[in-house]
């Protein structure tokens, strides 16, 4: 049997399977969160997919000047691709079109890459009810 290459529209959110949360942020830029690229797949970011975030502490939201970078790393940690570097409070709207952060260029991110998000608060730990989600293309192929 041939196998059938599908592409479909995704959300990465906090709820998608295989996140990996940090709770610990300190005072310099360290990692949220990240989400391993399942094998066999790819993910693409088109420059009209965007990046929307809440970030929350224990008792508040992170400063709307924190430094957040979105990264991709190789499976191994030793090559990471800036795709956003930029101050919070750009990436906090989810639903205005005109306000939202979009990627602006393609990224294609290979099986087993990671897709990165970290910080540099004014907070020291972001909580489990940060919410973020990225829209982006996944690529896989079927079984059938």
């Amino acid at each position: 049997m041939a196998k059938k290459v599908v592409e479909e529209k995704i959300q990465i959110t906090q709820n998608t399977p295989d996140i990996v949360q940090s709770v610990s942020v300190a005072a310099t830029l360290t990692e949220i969160f990240k989400y391993p690229i399942p094998d066999n797949s790819e993910i693409i970011l088109e420059p009209t997919d965007f990046i929307a975030m809440y970030l929350y502490g224990s008792a508040a939201e992170i400063a709307a000047k924190s430094r957040v970078v979105v990264a991709v790393t190789d499976p191994l940690g030793r090559r990471e691709r800036v795709i956003a570097d930029a101050e919070y409070q750009q990436f906090k709207e989810f639903q205005d079109s005109l306000r939202k952060y979009y990627v602006g260029t393609r990224v294609i991110i290979p099986a087993n890459f990671l897709l990165k998000v970290k910080a540099n608060t004014n907070i020291a730990t972001v909580v489990a009810s940060t919410r973020h989600t990225f829209s982006a293309k996944l690529v896989y192929e079927t079984l059938d």
